[in-house]
């Protein structure tokens, strides 16, 4: 079996580009995914699916999501995240990882290997 040599702490968030999302007064971040591909006008028609969602961040997504600045690492979030949230926040790595796998997996956003 070959070795992964691959360390998902390594990895570089970078948000979609397509996905607006705004803060409200409290910190909470709201993402506004909108629909637009083909596929998604014959679900819109077929099946009355939105034209637009709102998927709303609890506080510790939303404190995640304020720190993909497409520089820092996975790691180096979790550092940021460890400093704010102290035990509120654990098992901090396994948390970070689920959340960007879903973050991911629903192209929320990109991961790119750290080049440093």
């Amino acid at each position: 079996m070959k070795k992964n040599d691959k360390n998902y702490l390594d990895f570089i968030p970078i948000k979609n580009s397509k996905i607006t999302w705004y803060e409200d007064n409290l910190g909470i971040v709201t993402l506004e995914i909108t629909r637009k591909g083909l596929f998604d006008k014959i679900a819109q028609n077929l099946f009355k699916v939105p034209k637009s969602s709102s998927i709303k961040l609890d506080k510790l997504g939303s404190y995640v999501w304020k720190n993909i600045d497409g520089e820092s690492s996975i790691y180096d979030i979790s550092k940021y995240v460890k400093a704010s949230f102290g035990k509120d926040c654990e098992p901090l790595y396994e948390r970070l990882i689920t959340y960007f796998t879903i973050l991911k997996d629903n192209k929320f956003v990109s991961l790119k290997k750290d080049g440093r």
